[in-house]
């Protein structure tokens, strides 16, 4: 589903298209999780990756299939789905923006100002 969403954004943007895609999970490559055990429910945090991209702005790169990942970074040796909701909460700065299949000949990417008002809408 995030694909043809991804797809349609890329080829003929649409409102429809963002909306399907901030129902969609993604993938995130995992660069740090704690585990804690509050009570009885465990909880994990996680740490949104930022790359930092040389004469560009910094990024966190997500991805919509395991297969596009592993393309984009190969020696990641693990990744963890969330849900764009999700990401909007743990959002790093106002200057951060968003890759979406990076590497990908549909990959997407959301300048910071477009970042915050894709994932606003999936706050709602």
């Amino acid at each position: 589903m995030a694909k043809d969403a991804l797809h349609e954004l890329a080829t003929a943007p649409s409102r429809g298209a963002l909306e399907a895609l901030s129902g969609c999970d993604v993938l995130i490559p995992a660069v740090s999780a704690i585990c804690y055990t509050s009570g009885r429910a465990a909880s994990v945090r996680f740490v949104l990756p930022v790359v930092k991209r040389m004469n560009a702005a910094p990024a966190v790169m997500v991805f919509t299939s395991e297969e596009r990942l592993v393309r984009a970074f190969p020696c990641v040796p693990c990744y963890r789905p969330v849900t764009l909701r999700q990401l909007a909460a743990h959002w790093p700065t106002d200057d951060v923006v968003l890759v979406i299949d990076a590497g990908d000949e549909e990959s997407l990417t959301l300048s910071a100002r477009e970042a915050q008002w894709f994932l606003a809408h999936c706050l709602v």
